[in-house]
């Protein structure tokens, strides 16, 4: 979940060109990288298709320079995957503290 004002990240520059190089989609490459640094994704499918995206996207292997790159490029960016405060309220403070 994002703001309409916040970034997006599948049109990120940098994903956009390592997904082409992979011939993968640039939600492909954020779900590998996402996996690939061990951080829990919780991914929705509606679709057959989807859902064979995303398993494919769960055996895909970014490379080192890639996994340092994204990481360099998104690090500066304040970029959400889901923003508990929209769901509980204050209530998500006392959770996520």
């Amino acid at each position: 979940y994002k703001q309409a004002t916040e970034p997006n990240l599948l049109e990120e520059p940098l994903l956009l060109e390592i997904a082409q190089s992979l011939s993968v989609t640039p939600a492909q490459v954020a779900l590998a990288w996402a996996l690939q640094r061990g951080t829990s994704v919780v991914v929705k499918s509606a679709t057959p298709s989807h859902l064979q995206a995303n398993w494919e996207a769960a055996q895909l292997a970014l490379s080192e320079g890639d996994m340092k790159r994204i990481e360099s490029t998104l690090s500066s960016r304040k970029l959400r995957f889901f923003r508990p405060e929209d769901w509980w309220g204050d209530m998500a403070m006392a959770v996520f503290d």
